[in-house]
């Protein structure tokens, strides 16, 4: 732009806040510093932030067109240059005489980020060195020479990437070298003297005009050079290469720059060389390519490409050349704007990235740290996303690539860099970010084994403050992480301590040591700050150990509470966390709370010393006589291992043989082997004389034959007796009165031993009853015996179930594991299934008026109009709506986020509560940046639109088939011209030996059932019975049910067989016919057994689909009518049937399950309302004769097709009406007639 600038005064001051009143696209928003050159100011754009540089026109007779068409042809050859980022526009405003460049807004330039924490380590040093090299030589590459190359100019992202902006080439190339004044004027915007200016670009002052002769004449510039001058006036490559030598130097000396102008001029002339400051450059090889890079003489000075070359493999290392560079390069793309999209791919790239930069998967085990590698350049590009994510799932891949990469990190990456983030996290609006990002952190500071000097006091002052919140944190998950983790948090500050304790006492103990009283004085006494530690943790274990949700205290007892016992010491283990964990036996509801005492109780009793077992054991004592089996069982084993421990008084350990002897006849077999394990641990424990006079008298009741080896848990396995059955033992258990029983049961056992003459039988009819139950099922005298050797464990567990159910009021009634969706606030969506395709409003609208006009007005009355006026509509096709908002034909986006189109319609169901947007997208069209708008939704959303179109397919292709099948089987066809039926005989079955009851064909036909009163089932192959084969033979049979089967129907195709017997038994079966008819196989999947008092045998049964439930209905012969839900094996409904009308011999259930219709042995066809399982009308057969089957016609919804038993009666009745519409005659007698043929 000329060196004639440099003197002429401005006419008139503006601000640089003055300059934006015109411009529509820019927003001023703050100063960014001024000169006597340049204006700097930052601006706001829809598109990001903006560097605007104002350059205040005090000459008209500047030539900017040209240095204008100059910016314009070096924006466009850098344009694929990743590194260097040129102005993109340039502007000229008449009205306020100024000129504006714009660029992009960095935050950051390295001069700045040499002094920001966190501080570069050497890898990221010879990375952004690396970097420096690779812009200059890509501008070099494209014919661009930069001119101003310093620290200022070199912006640095946060992730580390390197961009080479503000390129220069309208500034002089040569300055005087005895005037200053150029120098000020464009090179020196930071005033601290700093020069990175080439020596050659200093010439002699004889070539400019001096000050006075500018002076007389202020229409004169310093310095007018021709067009052979401009020729040798062209910026050279060496010259970059000197700056970015400096810069580099600059870069690995914290800061110290290498020359300052008059060093320059010094170094120039040969008198100076900056050995002062190269010497602090460490790295040999840096200090090599960076005294290459100054030399005087340009000439010796190599390309940028060349010195990339060379120091491949030395000050660079290899991975930056084949995957650094290439794979971060990708990121600097507009592709990947979404800090999101950024942290999906490198989840997706891990397993690579870690191949590349480690060479391995997993860290070697050593003391020392992790061997520097690219690995923390990779890290500073997760941690540049991780504020500005917007997706639960991309924090929570963010926080699993930063589990994966912490063991391969050293401690100052994990300490300064990771752990501030995971704080971040700690804080999130999603509970499970907040819990995955508590479980990261105690995991990443496990990692730690040595703590730095700047960090002794971390835990105190940092961690536990951060995450203190989260132990009263609204949502149970978080909790749940909390005490999850807070066990290995106490233990890891508790080493940081010690760690920086040992160091103290190291440099204590060192005399040459300088740091004593910068590090030991201010970290205070040891004892003081571990009381500290111990009273911040203690608080937080006692907030969790009264959580109102017993999840969280169990999660706590179950992770490490032997670790917080040895944390807190002896005292504070018995006086803190075991007397909260006492307390947890009084919750009678939660059985998994008081089976996580008994599991942690062992590591608690040990560290606090035998002095506790007099507290412990009447909780003990306690657990024996739970009323959940789980919970013995764990007892038992609590005990077994305090006994191994030596826990246990001698007195105690005799008490509770007493009380578990008798175990060894209960009828769980888990508790039986904890009883044996108990006994054998204390015939270990205790000499031979105790074992035999008085362990042995415990166990004989329950033992075959006397035994010598009773530590040996095989040999007293092998000779207990049989335990007490377990229906005799429950059904005495859930006895209301259970003391009278057991006095009754003692009374009898005194009379089989001969101390009471007789005895009555009992006065109290429940208990003749109960007692005659309980011999109906097989109780002997032995038994009797049993029991009463467990009559006060069963007493006690009597008891405690009945305060179970006494306390069951003030307890949450609702089910376990059912999320009540009300009590959320969850409105519940509704999708409409049937209709696939998107309807104008207006015609919907008219079709429901018209649709409504036609039904009752009674009928809307009560069940509303035919469609909800709430169902959202179905989402337009993308492609169609794109090209309605865009104007454009529809295109596929590549990216790794997930784009949809805006809709038009305000409804749209699938992308669920979207907030209605603008129809169209306003394209920007500006020379700035590029447009990258894009619209995502996350992935669940992404998910229930995914469900919901695939449900809707399964509902089509279920209608159309259905449609379809009751066509194919209704429809009426004309037999072929000249076809007369034959009577052949298509296959003689002959391999059952009884009666066969029924016949079921599958749904497809592919195979068909029969079952028979031989108690088998068999199951035949269709294609057998097309003549192909000379004998037939059912491929599969089953005998196992027992009885006479009676029934069968087939589920869900041709995979599920239902069978009945009439002992009341009812079996689902697996068909496994994939390969017919090879290896067919069949085995039972379900079974129930009905009582045959109450309910009797099954007489018919069907199965159908009802949306959630799988229902196997059946009804038997005392009147039941059930759905068996298959898929949760609970009822779906019962009805009965009132017997007056006669025994059910059928029944056939509604296509669309609304309501079904018995057959009875009198001739009465009963219907159901399946909706309100209530009667609804009851029509008799003239004749009262026997209903043999029904089925339902499947034209006619109200008409059923009953065959009757006599004249070969088959006829279809209309139970709307009663009328019998159509009958099938096959009979001598005549037609209609009540005579039973």
């Amino acid at each position: 732009m000329g060196n004639q600038l440099a003197g002429i005064a401005p006419s008139q001051i503006l601000s640089v806040e003055s300059y934006f009143s015109d411009i529509h696209d820019f927003e001023y928003d703050k100063s960014l510093g001024s000169t006597r050159f340049f204006k700097v100011a930052r601006a706001k754009h829809r598109e990001g932030l903006v560097v605007v540089k104002v350059f205040a026109i005090q000459d008209p007779t500047l030539p900017l067109t040209s240095y204008k068409q100059e910016l314009e042809e070096l924006k466009i050859r850098l344009h694929s240059a990743q590194n260097c980022l040129p102005f993109q526009k340039a502007a000229e405003k008449a009205s306020e005489k100024a000129a504006m460049l714009f660029r992009q807004y960095v935050r950051d330039n390295l001069y700045d980020r040499i002094s920001t924490r966190p501080f570069l380590n050497n890898i990221e040093k010879r990375w952004i060195a690396f970097q420096i090299l690779t812009a200059v030589d890509q501008a070099h590459k494209s014919g661009v020479r930069h001119g101003d190359i310093k620290t200022e100019n070199v912006m640095v992202t946060s992730w580390n990437w390197v961009l080479l902006t503000d390129f220069a080439s309208f500034k002089p190339t040569y300055l005087p070298e005895d005037n200053p004044a150029d120098f000020n004027y464009f090179f020196d915007t930071s005033r601290r003297r700093t020069c990175y200016i080439a020596p050659e670009r200093f010439v002699d002052g004889g070539l400019f005009a001096t000050e006075l002769e500018y002076m007389r004449d202020p229409s004169t510039p310093l310095v007018d050079l021709n067009s052979n001058q401009r020729t040798r006036g062209e910026l050279k490559r060496a010259m970059d290469i000197f700056s970015a030598g400096c810069v580099i130097a600059e870069l690995f000396t914290e800061g110290v720059p290498l020359f300052d102008l008059s060093q320059l001029l010094a170094y120039r002339n040969g008198q100076f060389f900056p050995d002062q400051v190269l010497n602090k450059i460490e790295d040999r090889s840096i200090r090599d390519l960076v005294t290459q890079m100054i030399h005087r003489e340009p000439d010796k000075r190599l390309e940028a490409e060349d010195y990339l070359k060379q120091q491949r493999g030395n000050a660079f290392p290899e991975i930056f050349y084949t995957f650094l560079q290439p794979y971060m390069a990708q990121f600097a793309k507009e592709t990947f704007l979404s800090a999101d999209e950024r942290i999906l791919v490198i989840r997706k790239d891990l397993g690579n990235i870690i191949h590349n930069l480690c060479g391995h998967d997993l860290p070697e085990k050593s003391e020392e740290e992790p061997k520097e590698n690219g690995l923390v350049i990779l890290v500073s590009v997760i941690t540049s996303c991780l504020q500005t994510l917007k997706y639960c799932d991309s924090k929570l891949a963010a926080l699993e690539l930063i589990l994966h990469l912490a063991p391969r990190l050293s401690v100052e990456i994990l300490l300064d860099r990771i752990t501030p983030y995971l704080l971040h996290f700690s804080n999130d609006s999603v509970p499970r970010v907040r819990a995955e990002a508590l479980r990261t952190l105690t995991k990443v500071l496990a990692l730690v084994k040595e703590v730095p000097r700047n960090d002794v006091n971390i835990y105190p002052e940092y961690i536990l403050p951060g995450i203190a919140h989260l132990a009263q944190d609204d949502a149970t998950i978080v909790r749940l992480a909390y005490a999850e983790n807070i066990a290995l948090l106490a233990e890891t500050a508790l080493r940081f301590l010690e760690l920086v304790q040992l160091k103290n006492l190291n440099m204590e103990n060192d005399p040459n040591s300088e740091e004593i009283d910068e590090v030991t004085h201010p970290n205070g006494n040891y004892d003081t700050e571990l009381q500290a530690l111990h009273e911040m943790v203690q608080q937080k274990v006692v907030t969790l150990l009264s959580d109102p949700e017993n999840i969280v205290k169990q999660t706590l007892m179950e992770n490490g509470i032997t670790r917080l016992c040895v944390f807190f010491g002896r005292q504070k283990a018995n006086d803190v966390l075991l007397s909260h964990m006492i307390t947890f036996l009084n919750d009678k509801n939660d059985w998994h709370l008081r089976g996580a005492f008994f599991d942690s109780i062992v590591g608690v009793a040990a560290y606090v010393g035998w002095q506790s077992s007099s507290i412990l054991k009447p909780l003990l004592q306690q657990g024996l006589s739970d009323a959940e089996e789980f919970v013995i069982v764990k007892a038992l084993n609590a005990l077994t291992c305090m006994c191994q421990l030596g826990l246990l008084q001698k007195p105690h350990v005799y008490e509770f043989a007493s009380d578990i002897a008798p175990f060894l006849c209960h009828p769980n077999l888990w508790i039986r082997y904890g009883a044996v394990g108990f006994i054998t641990v204390v015939a270990h424990q205790i000499s031979t004389a105790d074992v035999y006079c008085k362990l042995m008298p415990y166990l004989d009741p329950y033992i075959t034959q006397p035994i010598i080896q009773i530590e040996k848990k095989l040999v007293l396995l092998s000779v207990l007796k049989e335990p007490v059955s377990r229906s005799i033992f429950d059904y005495a258990l859930r006895s209301k009165d259970i003391t009278s029983l057991f006095r009754h049961l003692h009374m009898r056992q005194k009379k089989r031993n001969g101390s009471l003459p007789d005895c009555p039988p009992p006065e109290d009819p429940a208990i003749a009853q109960l007692l005659k139950k309980l011999l109906s099922q097989g109780m002997t005298e032995e038994e009797e015996d049993k029991l009463l050797a467990l009559k006060d464990f069963m007493m006690k567990s009597n008891k405690a179930k009945a305060n179970i159910v006494d306390q069951s009021h003030l307890h949450d009634s609702s089910q376990k594991g059912v999320i009540d969706l009300a009590a959320l606030g969850i409105t519940g969506r509704q999708v409409d299934l049937v209709r696939t395709k998107q309807e104008p409003d207006d015609k919907r609208a008219r079709k429901h008026v018209k649709q409504d006009s036609n039904v009752n007005e009674e009928w809307k009355s009560m069940f509303g109009s035919l469609e909800p006026p709430n169902i959202p509509q179905a989402l337009p096709k993308a492609s169609d709506q794109e090209a309605i908002q865009t104007g454009k034909p529809p295109r596929s986006e590549s990216s790794a986020g997930i784009c949809v189109p805006l809709s038009t319609s305000p409804q749209v169901p699938e992308v669920t509560n979207v907030q209605s947007r603008k129809p169209t997208i306003q394209v920007l069209s500006s020379t700035i940046l590029p447009s990258t708008y894009q619209i995502r939704i996350t992935t669940c959303k992404t998910e229930l639109q995914q469900l919901i179109q695939q449900k809707r397919e399964q509902c089509n292709a279920e209608r159309i088939a259905k449609q379809m099948m009751e066509n194919a089987e209704w429809e009426s066809k004309p037999p072929p011209p000249g076809w007369r039926p034959k009577g052949l005989l298509v296959a003689h079955l002959h391999e059952h030996k009884s009666a066969v009851n029924r016949i079921r064909v599958s749904d497809e036909h592919s195979l068909f059932a029969t079952c028979s009163n031989d108690g088998t089932v068999k199951i035949w192959n269709s294609q057998k019975m097309e003549g192909k084969t000379t004998t037939t033979r059912s491929i599969l049979t089953y005998s196992r049910i027992g009885g006479r089967v009676k029934t069968l129907t087939f589920c869900q195709g041709s995979h599920y067989l239902a069978v009945a017997s009439d002992n009341g038994a009812i079996q689902l079966l697996g068909i496994e016919a994939s390969k017919l008819p090879k290896s067919p196989k069949i085995h039972p999947l379900q079974s129930r057994i009905l009582d045959q008092k109450e309910d009797g045998c099954v007489v018919d049964m069907h199965h159908f689909n009802a949306g959630a439930q799988s229902v196997l209905a059946y009804a038997t012969v005392n009147g039941s009518l059930v759905g068996w839900d298959l898929r949760s094996s609970s009822n779906a409904w019962t009805l009965k049937h009132d017997l007056k009308s006669g025994l059910i011999t059928s029944f056939a259930v509604d296509i669309y399950q609304c309501w079904l219709c018995i057959g009875t042995s009198s001739g009465t066809m009963a219907c159901w309302d399946m909706r309100f399982q209530l009667p609804i009308s009851s029509h008799c057969h003239p004749s009262r004769a026997r209903i043999r089957r029904l089925s339902m016609h499947p034209l006619y919804q109200s008409w059923v097709i009953a065959a009757v038993q006599g004249n070969n009666e088959v006829s279809m009745w209309d139970m709307e009406t009663g009328d019998r519409r159509f009958t099938l005659w096959a009979s001598s007698a005549p037609p209609l007639s009540e005579l039973q043929v």
